[in-house]
């Protein structure tokens, strides 16, 4: 009997789920599981729900792909369970960074003041934050898609729960032991979360490798689903216990 592989989506900071289904479709021997952050209302919740849904999964290989705040949740879970391997995207160890390496991140009083700002005018910050996950040409070149992808089902209560999660979260000191099978997927001109935070992480990873694309945002599942397909396809293949 085939032993079941299992790919665990989690998503970034306001994300819809939706946005995976192109990827999910290119994998329709998989089984999919994509945890619900929409109704959170504490920074725990998230790896709550997660471990809910994986200790529903039962036996099968696991991988995981996260991505942005979804990356540093992976990470989380791969300290705590047995995982294949992991595609990481637009992520890093660490959010928060204090100033001498703020290159690799944000200081904290930025995330404070989003924070206020999100309970006064939820709008506007969202919207300021989406426009900012997508490079210029990104949004001149793919207008629809980025249009499409701006819907937000997220409680005011999740995204503040969020954004606590993004300032507390710290698995630098995880990453050591985290002898996994890992593709890291960056943009070079990630303005959300840099390209040096992922060259750290890869190089913090045991079996880590950095895949950079050029010219592109926060945002490959968006803007660059083909290159995440490939690497899921290349992570789940190169298992050895059989294909996707």
């Amino acid at each position: 009997m085939a032993i079941q592989t299992v790919l665990l989506w989690l998503t970034g900071w306001g994300m819809s789920n939706d946005l995976w289904h192109p990827i999910q479709a290119r994998f329709p021997t998989c089984h999919h599981v994509t945890p619900d952050f929409t109704r959170a209302t504490h920074p725990k919740d998230f790896m709550a729900v997660i471990e809910k849904e994986v200790r529903a999964i039962g036996s099968g290989r696991l991988f995981v792909i996260g991505w942005s705040m979804g990356g540093m949740l992976a990470q989380r879970l791969a300290a705590n369970a047995p995982l294949h391997g992991m595609v990481l995207i637009s992520t890093g160890s660490r959010f928060v960074r204090p100033k001498e390496e703020r290159s690799k991140g944000w200081p904290v009083a930025s995330l404070l003041r989003m924070e206020r700002e999100l309970i006064e005018n939820r709008e506007r910050v969202w919207g300021d934050f989406f426009e900012s996950i997508a490079t210029e040409k990104e949004r001149r070149e793919k207008k629809d898609t980025f249009l499409e992808s701006r819907v937000n089902q997220w409680s005011t209560e999740a995204l503040l729960a969020g954004l606590v999660y993004l300032r507390e979260e710290d698995c630098g000191q995880l990453c050591g032991s985290l002898d996994v099978p890992v593709t890291i997927i960056h943009g070079k001109n990630d303005a959300i979360w840099p390209f040096e935070a992922g060259v750290e992480l890869a190089q913090s990873l045991p079996q880590a490798e950095l895949l950079p694309i050029e010219d592109s945002g926060h945002a490959p599942p968006i803007f660059y689903p083909e290159i995440v397909t490939l690497a899921v396809q290349r992570m789940v293949e190169s298992d050895g216990e059989g294909k996707a």
